[in-house]
């Protein structure tokens, strides 16, 4: 027997983009002994957005998110090599992340608006008292006004079991202080408090940061959603019925619909079209692309370099491939497209046509992942127009042979994804993220 419970969500009118953000339809379902809850999903450029820029252009937008995945690739980049290498692990940057989420905390729980990252692992949020905070969209959490809030000792068990990320600040507290690597920054206490995400909530361990700078928009922080210790995916887990697996629907970035984050019960992707590929958890979620396909020429990774060769990350926009399969991409497109080619403005992209305000057309292109899983992708998952009358191909080629590629967001669009962290499975399933 399946039960639906429909929340209302009462809030006060912040801002007219906050409300729009979280009116939406937040449930939890139980299945037998599992939960299973969902709730909001907002690309940052979107019209209902709390972080948009509403001075800029749509070009402007669009470019800016080119450079924020510029710098966020470059921050996996020199993650992933650093955990080849057995270095000490830094985190990386989320400061490009592209898509919101809304979250509360605390009791009462307070409504805030944090960037959703698959690429780092704690959650923080700015706090009172405030050193040195950007602005944000909502009030600073105040623990003071939370009853539920605790503090963590430098000593205790709690504060030791996150390892590096902890130490002992100048009044006993447990302390974090994260730089990344496009200079943004963190730097707080760590407590624990009850976190509301849809209609469940949790108490957890998260990050409340008294000094904060750099490329967070006006959100209040991170929310974690890697598959370390430290993410709200895993501390659910432990902490309560829900089940180790999440799953996204994105919405498009030129779209101004809701995308939505499911977890628990809520998250299992299933039906007809689904396709299932390994999925490695362990240090980023890597998967194995063995090649592209388009029409009848398939363009195939270097078979000793398939295994785990790809980040699935949602806060990178562009996505990067080995550079057999984009030089052979772009070669096999180039003979079918029929627009005319140009040169990016930008000199950013290798493949750019003249789109005369229609849209590229191409041919059948499939990704093939690694236990049969072909993912038929369309065009809005490879061209975008970034000018007017341009349109180009959004996969960039790795420059060394030996470099973990990334599967960005907009190779993602319309695909309700799901991590299961338990069986170590991605799934993708094709629809209508709105």
């Amino acid at each position: 027997m399946v039960t639906q419970i429909l929340i209302s969500i009462s809030m006060p009118a912040i801002s007219i983009f906050f409300s729009l953000l979280l009116i939406s339809v937040a449930f939890t379902t139980v299945y037998g002994g599992g939960i299973g809850f969902s709730t909001t999903l907002i690309h940052r450029d979107s019209p209902l957005s709390p972080i948009r820029n509403q001075s800029l252009s749509h070009y402007d937008r669009l470019n800016n998110a080119i450079r924020r995945s510029i710098s966020r690739a470059d921050a996996l980049f020199q993650r992933a090599a650093a955990l080849t290498d057995n270095s000490i692990e830094a985190p990386i940057s989320p400061g490009g992340g592209e898509y919101v989420m809304s979250v509360s905390i605390g009791t009462p729980p307070v409504p805030y608006v944090a960037i959703a990252d698959t690429g780092s692992d704690p959650a923080w949020i700015q706090c009172m008292p405030c050193k040195q905070c950007y602005p944000q969209s909502e009030p600073i959490f105040d623990p003071k006004k939370s009853s539920s809030f605790r503090h963590v000792p430098c000593t205790s068990d709690t504060c030791k079991s996150v390892n590096d990320d902890g130490f002992c600040g100048d009044q006993g507290s447990c302390d974090y202080s994260f730089a990344y690597a496009d200079h943004t920054y963190s730097k707080g206490e760590f407590g624990t408090d009850t976190i509301t995400i849809g209609s469940t909530s949790v108490n957890m361990l998260f990050g409340c940061g008294h000094e904060s700078g750099g490329g967070f928009g006006t959100t209040s922080g991170i929310i974690g959603l890697g598959g370390g210790d430290l993410s709200i995916v895993t501390q659910m887990r432990k902490k309560s019925a829900v089940s180790w697996k999440f799953s996204y629907c994105l919405p498009s970035v030129s779209s101004q619909g809701r995308g939505k984050i499911s977890f628990g019960e809520n998250a299992v992707v299933s039906g007809p079209g689904v396709v299932s590929t390994p999925l490695d958890p362990s240090m980023m979620y890597e998967i194995s692309l063995e090649a592209i396909s388009v029409g009848n020429e398939r363009h195939a990774a270097d078979i000793s370099l398939a295994t785990d060769n790809m980040i699935i990350d949602s806060g990178t926009t562009l996505s990067y491939i080995p550079k057999v399969i984009h030089d052979g991409i772009v070669s096999s497109l180039a003979k079918i497209i029929g627009s005319k080619r140009v040169n990016d403005p930008r000199n950013v992209f290798s493949l750019c046509y003249s789109s005369d305000g229609d849209d590229v057309n191409i041919p059948t292109v499939t990704a093939h992942f690694a236990g049969g899983a072909d993912v038929g992708l369309s065009n809005e998952n490879m061209f975008m127009t970034v000018a007017d009358g341009v349109s180009c191909l959004m996969f960039k080629s790795l420059m060394e042979i030996n470099d973990v590629g990334i599967w960005g967001n907009i190779a993602q669009a319309n695909f309700l994804i799901g991590y299961d962290l338990e069986k170590k499975s991605l799934s993708f399933k094709p629809t209508v993220c709105a």
